[in-house]
């Protein structure tokens, strides 16, 4: 039971510590105060009660004086003594003394011991001479009281306030202590331990105090403070769990995307060390994201410093200080196992905790793109047979000359070398033997000619040289070296021996002679001239003086090729294109021309298309195929399509308005009639050609772009032709299973193709082989002799 009362009572004491402290100091500053006030009004009631006591004495020593006056006068001792003694038995006085002059002394009652409890006071005692009337002194009177019953009535009185006052403050604090538990204390202590055991995670129930009646008071108040703090961290619960699951999905899907990125990248800290790194960072840079964490990226992605670019540091540096300009930066990194790669590398800053800016460092791998790059920038200015440079990349280079030539006067010899005998070898051999005898020969010019000396393929058998000195007896030297090299050269095919010779144009180019065309031109007319002389030779061109014999054959030429035209020795070939995936579909042929000649000998387009292209005769038979093509479609089913090759010199507004009168003349459907315009026409006058080919499109007409990817600009005007179909370069397509650069070719084309709307055909399809790999790729239309041999007639 005790011990229940002594833990109650702690109990008590720890739930109304702050009340104890309260009233321990109310009741201290009280007792303070009123001791204060106690012992002033006691000096006062003292100060008052020794006032009242020397008044007595004063009263007492008036009234009995004059006695003591009369018996000094009489000298009546006893009566004086008698006098004094009743002083004593008036309370007032407790010690009398009279002292006359001459030293006689009356004493009555006791002296106090301490002069410190008393109250003195000496009055004169003096009688009225009767007959002077005039004060005589007879003694001097001393009267003395004690204050030993004031100090202990004082005393107690003090001690009664005293008790009084302590007994109603304890009886104040105990009602106070009751009434603060009772009001404040229990409900602030059930606060407390609302708040102690208060779950920041689940938000137990709501905080109610178990008061009667719940006035809005300052308890009230906190309560409702706590209840709206507990509502408002429900409602900041829930949007933090809500942001907790989002920032989940959003760094869920950040880090898929990461991983699914194919380009590499690294974030950094702000001082520069390696905070994550994706798969594709770590193929490339060879360092696992666990080896490279924490280490500086500047160990993990090492520049080139040959290269002549921004080595890593130096962007970083420019990214650090804010002086490195946006946009991605080329450069080349050699990983850990000391593989190289060209990347485009972008640095982007970004923001973490604390302010601090750390950095995302983007690094896309353009090898694979830039050495197809290359290889197309190589392929537009060099032949792919021989590894020279063709006709485009040779007439660069005369571009080039004709510049310096102007600019130094410094002339340059330009030959035109032609084949005698390579027909001899495609005719009896075939198209394989004659493209490995061009790959001998190419081999062969690289080990004759001196270093310096430019050396192209202009086309079939046709080759340029561009020598830059232009002392007329070294191009002869030159010259002459060649062709003997050709004369003692011997090409072997299948057991079969070959005399290749070759006939040489020469022509200066200097000042007055710089044009890359016309510098051609007339190296073309001195091979011509070299041919006519015999072959085996070469000649230089002679300008107004070149012979007239060479002059007359050109003119029967061309006369020939006109009178073919006009009285129908052409003859047209049809050579079926068929869909990839099979089926039947729409008939669809490519025309193709063959010139039937004299003795009844049909002649390929090779022999006679050059030529006719060198004297401006491919407007006319163009026209005289758009013609004949018509008139074969009238005779075919509606759904047949014919597609007709069209030249450069074709693409103009006579031609256009011939093949619309023919249209309009026929009725046939203009959907039926494909025109096939190749690369170079169309950007030879790419405003013109577009003009010809929407004109012609808007009547319904189609068009294909043949032979295309044989040129670097191919996807740089495709987008500007609005054609129908792509004719794949037959030399991609002869290539299509062995090599793969070429098969990579391809691949673009078509995608670049469908993804703009146009529909794909391959060319050179010939061998099963072939197919199949284009059947992979996705090529819509097929062509070659594989699918089907030109024929003079139409299989249905």
């Amino acid at each position: 039971m005790p011990h229940n009362l002594v833990h109650r009572a702690r109990e008590f004491y720890r739930e109304n510590r702050l009340a104890w402290r309260m009233v321990a100091a109310v009741i201290a500053v009280s007792l303070l105060v009123t001791a204060s006030l106690t012992i002033i009004l006691v000096r006062i009631e003292y100060q008052r009660s020794l006032a009242r006591l020397e008044a007595d004495l004063d009263r007492l020593s008036s009234s009995v004086r004059p006695q003591l006056a009369v018996n000094l006068w009489l000298v009546n001792s006893e009566a004086v003594r008698t006098q004094l003694n009743s002083l004593l038995q008036t309370k007032v006085v407790g010690w009398a003394e009279l002292v006359e002059p001459d030293g006689t002394r009356y004493e009555v009652g006791h002296l106090p011991d301490s002069r410190s409890t008393m109250i003195r006071k000496r009055y004169t005692v003096e009688y009225e001479h009767p007959l002077t009337h005039k004060n005589v002194p007879l003694g001097e009177l001393e009267l003395v009281n004690t204050l030993d019953g004031l100090q202990a009535q004082l005393a107690s009185q003090l001690g009664r306030m005293l008790l009084l006052l302590g007994s109603g403050m304890m009886t104040a604090g105990l009602a106070f202590l009751w009434l603060y538990h009772r009001l404040i204390a229990r409900h602030l202590s059930h606060i407390a331990d609302y708040t102690r055991r208060f779950n920041y995670e689940r938000l137990t129930a709501p905080l109610v105090l178990a008061r009667e009646r719940a006035g809005q008071d300052e308890l009230q108040t906190l309560t409702d403070a706590i209840n709206t703090m507990r509502r408002n961290l429900q409602i900041g619960n829930a949007q933090r769990d809500e942001a907790q699951q989002a920032m989940l999905r959003e760094k869920e899907l950040a880090e898929v995307t990461l991983r699914s990125v194919a380009d590499a990248i690294l974030t950094t800290t702000s001082d520069g060390r390696v905070k994550l790194l994706n798969t594709a960072a770590e193929k490339l840079i060879g360092w696992t994201f666990a080896e490279a964490r924490g280490r500086p990226i500047t160990e993990i992605v090492v520049t080139l410093d040959d290269t002549g670019e921004a080595d890593f540091a130096s962007l970083l540096h420019l990214a650090q200080t804010g002086a490195l300009p946006p946009g991605a930066v080329k450069t080349t990194i050699s990983n850990r196992h000391g593989e190289h790669y060209r990347v485009e590398m972008a640095i982007v800053p970004i923001g973490e905790v604390g302010g601090s800016m750390g950095y995302v460092v983007a690094l896309h791998d353009i090898s694979a793109a830039e050495a197809l790059t290359a290889r197309l920038a190589y392929q537009a200015m060099h032949d792919e047979l021989t590894g020279l440079t063709n006709r485009r990349g040779f007439m660069a280079a005369l571009a080039t000359a004709r510049d310096l030539v102007q600019e130094y006067d410094e002339a340059r010899v330009v030959m035109q070398l032609d084949l005698d005998q390579f027909k001899l070898v495609n005719d009896t051999c075939g198209h394989q033997a004659g493209d490995e005898l061009l790959r001998q020969l190419a081999q062969k010019f690289r080990e004759t000619l001196p270093e310096g000396v430019q050396v192209g393929r202009l086309g079939g058998d046709e080759f340029g040289i561009l020598v830059e000195n232009a002392n007329e007896a070294y191009a002869q030297q030159l010259a002459q070296s060649v062709l003997l090299a050709l004369e003692q050269y011997r090409f072997v095919w299948g057991d079969r021996p070959f005399v290749v010779t070759g006939s040489m144009g020469l022509v200066r180019m200097d000042r007055e002679m710089c044009a890359p065309q016309d510098v051609m031109s007339r190296a073309d007319v001195a091979c011509y001239a070299a041919k006519e002389a015999g072959r085996n030779r070469f000649a230089w061109y002679q300008g107004a003086a070149e012979n007239l014999e060479g002059r007359h054959n050109e003119l029967q030429l061309l006369a020939t090729l006109r009178q073919a035209a006009e009285q129908d020795w052409f003859r047209l070939y049809f050579q079926p294109i068929v869909p990839a995936e099979g089926g039947g579909g729409e008939p669809h042929y490519e025309v193709l021309l063959r010139l039937v000649d004299e003795e009844g000998r049909v002649v390929p387009p090779g022999a006679f298309i050059p030529a006719a292209e060198r004297y401006d005769l491919m407007a006319t038979i163009d026209r005289w195929v758009i013609a004949h093509a018509i008139e074969v479609l009238q005779d075919c089913p509606a759904s047949t399509m014919l597609s007709v090759n069209l030249s450069s010199k074709s693409l103009n507004h006579q031609t256009l308005n011939f093949v619309l009168e023919r249209l309009d003349r026929s009725g046939i459907a203009a959907q039926r009639i494909c025109f096939e315009i190749t690369e170079t026409s169309a950007i030879a006058n790419i405003q013109e050609s577009t003009q010809f080919i929407d004109a012609l499109r808007a009547r319904g007409c189609r068009f294909a772009l043949d032979d295309f990817g044989s040129g670097f600009s191919s996807f740089t005007y495709l987008k500007n032709l609005p054609v129908d179909y792509l004719k794949i370069d037959g030399s991609l397509i002869r290539d299509v299973v062995d090599d793969d650069v070429s098969r990579q070719m391809v691949i673009a084309v078509n995608e670049i193709a469908h993804a703009m709307g146009r529909k794909t055909i391959a060319e050179y399809v010939e061998s099963k082989a072939i197919v199949m790999v284009l059947h992979e790729i996705g090529v819509d239309y097929l062509q070659g002799y594989h699918i089907g041999m030109p024929s003079p007639e139409l299989l249905e």
